[in-house]
């Protein structure tokens, strides 16, 4: 006799970068108040985060205003 075990799909949890990078998507230009605001990010996990993603080239940022959003837009 065979046992057959379904399958279950694990959900996966997205990371702060993920989750700004996806921001970014639907909000072009934004502050790094408003992201750590709407993401529910404490403001050094938010900096440490975008400054991350901006080493990495996927997002880059002006300086007046000093918003950030996803590279090559």
């Amino acid at each position: 006799m065979k046992i057959l075990f379904a399958s279950r799909k694990k959900k996966r949890k997205v990371t702060s970068k993920e989750a700004i990078l996806n921001y970014l998507r639907s909000h072009e230009n934004s502050s790094l108040g408003e992201i750590v605001m709407n993401l529910s990010l404490s403001y050094t996990e938010g900096l440490n985060n975008l400054l991350e993603l901006k080493n990495e080239g996927k997002v880059t940022n002006n300086i007046s205003p000093f918003k950030y959003r996803l590279a090559g837009i």
